[in-house]
């Protein structure tokens, strides 16, 4: 906690759209470290919908819903009664006020009468404010969501009303700052990913994981969450084009969404997958992810920017901070990656940026003889400088102004 601060710190609930025990992401690095803290933090990712009913994680829910207590913060379990039906939306408003008070019947009981401070990381959670009555909420962007092919009419009306009602907005990347509207953008406080970058040095001269040993050398890994938004595209040209070089994607894959960008990955995806030089890993613990990134030769975020109908406008990809940065430069390692603008503006000294099939060959082929951008001092300077305790330090800092007001 922070020094100087006396107990007890209001409630936090916290809402973002995937499970806790998914992939990682900034919401589990910042909430975890606001519970070691000493903020009592709630998170959820909303009660199950019933167009799922046929999914895993439906089959795999409890009838009803329960708080666990894991990294220092109570995890909802969603339940499957009672579920959300879209196509009654009197019946979604009683299970959103439902929902929202189980949230707040797993506040703390010694919090007494504080009300808590609401931390949303999308907007489609705006209608829970209704019930949770915060004393304080927090709209935090990790993506630049109005500018996906999913966004409705209905999604902007509720960002409006969240953007009029947050005491305090905070992004990703200044990308996604300068692209909120309704003056969203001149109150947000950019607050840029991280990383654990101590933990992937220290596994310098680890032993080589026994999945990753069997894949001959040169190794390009990619590492984090398998999606659409990948240039698999490229990826496959490059594997036919240099055979000698593996590719390696550790990470879950997330190739169910509807949109045409959705059904080209999914067709892309199978293809990588039937590729002999192309292997996936799967999910890894975060105990172990260290060892792997040390032992690839070159790391890849390869995003596809891709652009509108018209040909003009990037789409969201472009403004994204990618949250695997800093643990691929943390190992030493060189770093190739899309021309995501974060890369462009602030990390070019030490990342190779690659725009075409071309131009990644070449990137990736000079990171093999020595040739990539930056030391290896350089590369995991700009990770310790970048760490999660220090975004932390930096959140906090702000959440006690907030509350201070």
């Amino acid at each position: 906690m922070t020094q100087g601060i006396i107990p007890p710190l209001p409630p936090v609930i916290a809402f973002a759209p995937h499970p806790w025990w998914n992939h990682w992401l900034s919401r589990q690095q910042l909430l975890s470290r606001l519970g070691r803290r000493g903020w009592p933090v709630i998170y959820s990712f909303g009660p199950l919908n019933i167009w799922y009913r046929h999914t895993p994680q439906w089959r795999q829910s409890p009838w009803l819903g329960w708080l666990e207590e894991r990294d220092h913060v109570r995890v909802d379990h969603p339940g499957r009664l009672p579920p959300l039906w879209p196509r009654f939306s009197h019946w979604d408003r009683w299970v959103i006020r439902h929902h929202a008070g189980r949230m707040l019947g797993g506040m703390e009981k010694n919090r007494g009468s504080m009300r808590p401070v609401a931390f949303l990381f999308h907007p489609t959670f705006e209608p829970w404010l209704q019930w949770l009555n915060p004393s304080h909420v927090v709209y935090h962007v990790f993506d630049a969501y109005r500018m996906m092919e999913t966004w409705t009419p209905a999604k902007a009306a509720m960002e409006k009303r969240l953007i009029e009602r947050a005491d305090l907005i905070t992004t990703s990347s200044q990308g996604m700052a300068d692209t909120l509207p309704w003056g969203g953008n001149h109150r947000a406080h950019v607050l840029n990913n991280g990383a654990d970058a101590h933990r992937f040095l220290a596994a310098e001269g680890c032993l080589c994981p026994e999945d990753l040993a069997v894949i001959p050398s040169p190794r390009i890994g990619y590492v984090g969450s398998i999606n659409p938004k990948l240039d698999l595209e490229m990826v496959l040209t490059l594997s036919h084009q240099r055979p000698e070089w593996h590719w390696v994607f550790i990470g879950p894959v997330y190739m169910d969404g509807l949109t045409p960008r959705d059904e080209r990955g999914r067709q892309h995806w199978q293809q990588c997958l039937a590729r002999p030089n192309i292997h996936w890993l799967k999910r890894k613990t975060l105990e172990d992810m260290p060892a792997y990134l040390n032992h690839l030769d070159v790391h890849a975020i390869c995003y596809l920017i891709a652009r509108d109908q018209q040909g003009l406008k990037e789409d969201w990809v472009v403004h994204g901070y990618p949250t695997k940065l800093h643990e691929c430069l943390a190992t030493g390692r060189p770093v190739v990656a899309a021309a995501q603008q974060v890369i462009v503006d602030d990390f070019q000294h030490v990342v190779c940026v690659a725009r075409s099939s071309d131009e990644w060959e070449m990137a990736i082929a000079g990171a093999l003889v020595g040739q990539g951008v930056g030391t290896v001092a350089e590369r995991r300077a700009v990770a310790l400088a970048n760490t999660w305790d220090a975004r932390v330090d930096q959140l906090e800092q702000w959440l006690l102004a907030m509350i201070r007001q």
